[in-house]
């Protein structure tokens, strides 16, 4: 019995399950430019460190480098070297509408590389910052924001 999904298919669409969105992409922020970037230091990140040290993930590391989120929209990526068994791995955090009066958005690029045992090890973090006003609101930058 062959099953033909076309129906299905526009049955959802017309239930609304694939609607246009609507206001500015919440996402676009992930797009912005990085003028520049702070490496932050690496008792910082004692925590993630101690997570990469005990086996955790590539993204389970960055999020605990990133900490609580409050905001509007967040976006990772995450590329590997590597495909079965990355040898590094980077993720980038993008977080936008934040509940601050002056931080729209923070950014952490986080740079992993495997270890001989197995285990991740954090061998780079930068943070940067979107500013909600002044003379730089379109790019993040090191900060700080007026």
């Amino acid at each position: 019995m062959k099953m033909r999904l076309a129906p299905l298919v526009a049955v959802l669409l017309g239930a609304g399950c694939a609607t246009a969105p609507t206001g500015p992409d919440p996402f676009a922020a992930a797009d912005a430019p990085v003028a520049s970037a702070v490496p932050l230091s690496p008792a910082s990140y004692a925590a993630a460190a101690a997570l990469a040290a005990r086996g955790g993930a590539p993204l389970d590391i960055a999020l605990a480098v990133a900490g609580p989120f409050d905001g509007r929209a967040q976006r990772i990526t995450q590329v590997n070297q590597g495909a079965e068994a990355p040898t590094a791995s980077r993720v980038t955090i993008v977080r936008d509408g934040l509940l601050d009066d002056s931080v729209r958005g923070l950014r952490w690029d986080v740079a992993l590389e495997r270890t001989q045992a197995g285990a991740w090890r954090i061998a780079e973090v930068k943070r940067a910052v979107r500013c909600r006003r002044g003379a730089d609101t379109e790019r993040f930058i090191a900060g700080p924001c007026p």
